[in-house]
Formats: structure tokens, sequence, C-alpha cells
């Protein structure tokens, strides 16, 4: 079954007050700072968390509700909720998809002492297609949760409690394995514990890695990149596409070593490169900036093994623009694979994209994020009445939304 996400809601988280963003497996959001590009890659990273750690944590690692809730308008909203669509269970498809959805309200109570109280409490609604021609849902308000399903291996938990803020996201409450709706739950569980959203941290990522099993995945930071690499290496075809992507965007590197530094224990991994017309190597902790990003960003490209959705902040930062064709085509070319959402500013960057990909996104004067701001058809349009512009110069121009 080919799994993935087809669609993101978001209401009052941030700025986004109202967004449904349909999601393709390579969708580019383009628009202004603060337009809350960023928000919707918080919002699926909120989910993930959800399914690691449990609602409460999650909120309160982000700052908790008067944190993530809309500031704007004349009074504080008291709901906010983040769901997803896609196919998941065995029988779902894009006329009949899979839902999730997570509510958290908050209530406030009598002032005591003077002081303002509030109750907390959280709606999960998952729909679900386990059997051919069922749609099963399991609903979780209150302290209970209920089950609505034609299957009679579904009804054996119709009568389990659970805590106001528990979620079925997270094993902090038993449920029966051997129930479709069950089993269904656990694979959306599965799919959103993996969302990355990766954003390198150079600093990290030029450093020498310890030699490990978490070498098969590159962490949201990149600072395990030494021991991702040596896993790449020994997959022997990933390693040879990478070397030949990055002699191209890099023209100066001849070679890529993995070698175990004099200084380090000799189960750890440092980077080396060598680099046209230098003796010896350059150690990648003294590599350019760009150069370590680059390499960051084609290594998450040939993930392979990589999770249901990637989402990535700001592709295009560090890179030159000649390299972003390459980028943009391998980015293409990983989707195939699995999904990716991605941030630009980068004209150059966005002239690779189809419209389908294409997502603009604006700010009204009230706070509010538009994403996305223009549909796939309208600018398609655009694209043919300017005789097929390049999307990205009809961006900087502001033919096709998203600018300033």
């Amino acid at each position: 079954m080919n799994h993935r996400i087809l669609g993101l809601t978001v209401r009052n988280f941030r700025t986004l007050t109202d967004t449904k963003l349909p999601l393709g497996p390579l969708t580019v959001m383009v628009g202004p700072n603060a337009a809350g590009k960023s928000n919707v890659l918080h919002a699926l990273e909120l989910l993930g968390d959800v399914t690691r750690k449990g609602i409460e944590p999650a909120f309160e690692d982000r700052g908790g509700f008067d944190v993530l809730a809309f500031r704007g308008g004349r009074k504080p909203v008291s709901r906010i909720s983040v769901g997803v669509e896609g196919i998941w269970s065995d029988f779902a498809s894009e006329e009949a998809p899979d839902r999730y959805e997570l509510s958290v309200s908050r209530r406030r109570l009598r002032p005591e002492r003077g002081r303002e109280r509030y109750t907390t409490y959280r709606r999960e609604l998952f729909t679900q297609h386990p059997a051919e021609g069922a749609e099963t849902s399991v609903e979780l308000t209150s302290d209970s949760l209920k089950v609505s399903s034609p299957l009679p291996a579904d009804h054996i938990w119709e009568s389990v409690d659970v805590g106001p803020m528990a979620s079925a996201m997270h094993l902090d409450h038993a449920l029966p394995t051997d129930a479709p709706s069950a089993r269904a739950i656990d694979n959306v569980r599965r799919h959103l514990s993996q969302i990355r959203v990766f954003d390198p941290d150079v600093r990290e990522a030029r450093k020498p890695w310890g030699i490990s099993d978490s070498g098969r995945y590159l962490e949201n930071d990149a600072s395990n990149l030494a021991d991702f690499l040596r896993g790449l290496q020994e997959d022997g075809d990933a390693w040879e596409f990478l070397l030949e992507d990055v002699r191209k965007v890099v023209p100066q590197i001849r070679d890529i070593h993995l070698v175990t530094p004099p200084d380090f224990a000799s189960h750890r991994t440092a980077v080396e490169l060598e680099e046209e017309g230098l003796r010896g190597r350059t150690r990648l902790t003294e590599a350019s900036w760009g150069t370590v990003r680059i390499l960051c960003m084609l290594a998450i490209f040939h993930d392979p093994e990589p999770p249901l959705l990637t989402c990535i902040e700001e592709i295009d930062h560090g890179i030159h623009p000649h390299a972003l064709g390459l980028m943009a085509q391998r980015l293409r070319e990983a989707s195939e694979r699995s999904q990716y959402l991605v941030t630009t500013h980068s004209p150059v960057f966005v002239n690779e994209l189809e419209p389908e990909e294409f997502v603009p996104c604006e700010r009204r004067p009230s706070g509010a994020s538009v994403i996305p701001a223009r549909k796939p058809a309208d600018t398609r349009r655009v694209v043919e009445v300017a005789e097929y512009e390049p999307i990205g110069n009809l961006w900087f121009s502001g033919s096709v939304g998203g600018t300033l």
C-alpha cells in the first residue's frame, strides 16, 4: 500500500486560523517572512511529538496553550486543532481517506483568590477503513472512548475509559491490539511518529560522530552526518550517486573520505574532503558553511530509508543559485519514495516547480495566515497566459501571490 498524507487542516495554531493544505509528493511553500510557512511545519512536528510524548508534554515543550493559540482577534481562542487525512488503513483511498484530528480546548473556571483558573481537555477523532466497505471511527472525548464500527471485532473495546488529556496516538493507555480499528490507529501513530523536520545545524554536522545503528537515520539537526554517510558508503550505490552530485555542485571536491580521527577513539567517524589543487585533505570542521549544508541536503535526498514525510525549512539557504537546479531535481526524485514539504525564498528554486507543487503563502492584516493563497489551477492559468514563463519569475513579479 502507498501510505501517504493527503492533506493537513489547522485551526487557531499560531497564525494558522483556518488552513487546509493539500499535500502531494512534493509541496513547496513560498512567501514572505512571517507568512506562516514555519507554523505549518511546526503543526506537523507537534503531531509527531504527540505520538512520542503525549499531548501535555508536546504542548508544554512549546510553551503551553497560550503560546500556541492564535493571538489575534478581539477574544482569546479557546480551541486549537490539528488534523491530517491520508491513506494508512488497508482499504483507505483518496476518495475515502483515513482521518485524524486532535483538538485541545481550554475552558475558564471561576477565579480563586483572584487568580485565573482553566481546565484543559482534548478531543481525538479517528476515521479509518480497516475492512472493505467498512468505515469505522474512534473518538476520545472527556474521560471516555467511543467506537463506531460495523465490525464485530471492534466491539471489544467500547467501554474503555481514558483520562481527559490521554491520547490514542501515544501509548498512555491500553488499546485492545486485536481490534481492526486499533491496528489502523497504530498505523497512523507509526507514520506520524516518523515525521522529520530537517533543520541542519552546520556546527554540529561538522563534528565527528560515534559509529552506531543510528547511522541508518539522519538526525533532524544532521548532528550524526558522519555516521549517516558511513551507512551510505556501506550501501554502495547511494554513496556513488551522492559523490557524483557533490562533485557537480562543488566542483572543487574530488572525493569524500570517512576516517577515524587521530584524536578520537576508534569508534568515531569523521569526514574529510579531498579538494582539487590542495595537498592533504580538508576536515569537515574546516569546510565552508555552504559546503557542509549542501552535503547535509544531498544526504537527505539520498536517504535509502526515508520516513513518510520530511519537512525542510529554507531549502535554498546557503546554497549557490547555480546548484539549485540539481537540488530541485534530486528533491523531486526523492519525493517518488517519500513525501517532502519544504519552504524557500528563492525564485531560482521556484523556477523548477510545477503549479501543483507551488503553494504561495500570505498573511492578512488581522495576523492570520492564508495558506494556500492561490490554487494550483489559478497558478497554471497565469503560467499559460504568461506564455509559460517560469513560476519563480512570476512569483517574484507578484503575478501568482505570496509576495510582500
